[in-house]
């Protein structure tokens, strides 16, 4: 996954757009408007002998404008385009280039409520899909984003009762309004929270109580193999339930100019489900489905992606707080195979890092952080996201035998 074929990447801010129906609507034929395909015998006519000059002379006509017809094709783009996509094509209201990242201009909803994310730790037996489905469906809502060019839908999770929802930020991105839809059908309109396009994730309000909130788990806690389940709006067809499974983590993704850390799954994502949950086999919240891959000849089959629950509570709270989001990194590179002993070596210090000025230097080995053994570099990718620029770390290290601890603050890319 490290070098992708940027054309592969669809989803995340290249999000389908499609109308908003909660069924494809049916195909009528229009009386008379059927042909038979029987063919039709004529009585052969005797030709004259000069016919098959005729012939070839309009044989080589169709085919001068064969060849001007497709060089029109080739470089004004197609004269006639489909209603709705055919399965493998890019269908877009407009050019992906020109997708808009500026937050939804619709009314903005108070912060500083208090409210925040809960992640808890699993509890109860597992669950099948079915009763994972009984339990988490009503905790999904569909999204309605009208635009100046026509309208977008995607899916959203309910954070509480009395109406606060977490989606991604591009399926509400550049609306001129959107409008909820309830697991019982009510349609309410939405208010804007907070919003953050370069994490894809957005805050919203609705007016409404007795709401049933889903329940988050702790992303940290999943592992390679487990099942999960994705629950949203595919194509329209709303509360659309697939199954899956993890089939990595601390997966590195690079989405426009942004790198993102995501749990990858084999759950059919679609579009249509982008901000809808992933939930574990407890039917907790473990991450928001954001992107998938998809090839033009099919061929890219069970690779979607989710922002772990970690991350999601750390944006979405500063969202609803009123604060900035903030993305922070470390400041420094270390090799990726464990050192002598155990730890990460440093590879490289950047000299602007406070790991700089605290005395970090390359060659030192990295032991804790947080009190946490670093067995592999996925303790510090997670560690990450519960971070960002000016939070700080308490890091371990090793230097000529000896051990030394610092205080370490994260700064920004």
């Amino acid at each position: 996954m490290d070098n992708q074929n940027d054309g592969l990447w669809r989803g995340g801010p290249w999000e389908q757009p499609s109308p908003a129906f909660p069924d494809p609507p049916a195909v009528r034929v229009p009386k008379g408007a059927y042909t038979s395909r029987r063919p039709v015998l004529r009585v052969r006519r005797r030709r004259k002998k000069w016919t098959w000059f005729l012939g070839l002379g309009a044989l080589i006509v169709a085919v001068c404008l064969s060849i001007l017809l497709l060089d029109r094709l080739l470089d004004r783009g197609p004269l006639l385009q489909a209603p709705f996509p055919y399965i493998g094509e890019d269908w877009q209201y407009e050019d992906t280039d020109r997708q808009s990242t500026a937050p939804p201009a619709i009314p903005r909803a108070d912060t500083g409520s208090g409210v925040t994310v809960s992640l808890l730790p699993v509890h109860g037996e597992a669950l099948d899909y079915v009763r994972i489905y009984e339990r988490t469906a009503a905790s999904a809502v569909s999204i309605e984003s009208e635009h100046a060019d026509g309208y977008s839908s995607g899916t959203g999770v309910v954070l509480t009762q009395d109406g606060y929802l977490i989606t991604n930020a591009h399926v509400v991105a550049g609306a001129q309004s959107v409008r909820v839809i309830l697991h019982d059908n009510r349609a309410l309109p939405a208010s804007l929270v907070g919003f953050d396009a370069v994490e894809d994730l957005a805050v919203l309000k609705v007016e409404a109580e007795g709401l049933i909130p889903a329940e988050f788990g702790d992303s940290n806690a999943l592992r390679i193999g487990e099942p999960v389940a994705a629950l949203g709006d595919s194509l329209g067809y709303r509360a659309t339930f697939t199954d899956g499974i993890v089939s990595a983590l601390d997966r590195e993704v690079q989405v426009d100019d942004t790198k993102m850390t995501l749990i990858q799954t084999s759950a059919a994502i679609n579009y249509g489900n982008s901000g809808g949950p992933l939930f574990n086999q407890y039917g907790q919240v473990v991450g928001i489905n954001t992107v998938k891959i998809v090839s033009e000849d099919g061929s890219a089959e069970g690779l979607g992606f989710a922002i772990p629950s970690r991350r999601v509570k750390y944006v979405a709270d500063r969202l609803i707080a009123g604060e900035e989001v903030r993305a922070g990194i470390f400041g420094f590179m270390v090799y990726r195979t464990l050192a002598e002993g155990g730890g990460l070596e440093l590879q490289s210090v950047e000299r602007s890092s406070d790991a700089w000025a605290k005395g970090l230097r390359s060659g030192d080995i990295l032991l804790e952080a947080n009190g946490v053994p670093i067995t592999g570099l996925e303790v510090l990718t997670r560690l990450k996201l519960d971070l960002g620029a000016g939070d700080s770390v308490t890091l371990t290290y090793l230097r000529n035998g000896e051990r030394y601890t610092v205080d370490v603050e994260l700064i920004e890319p």
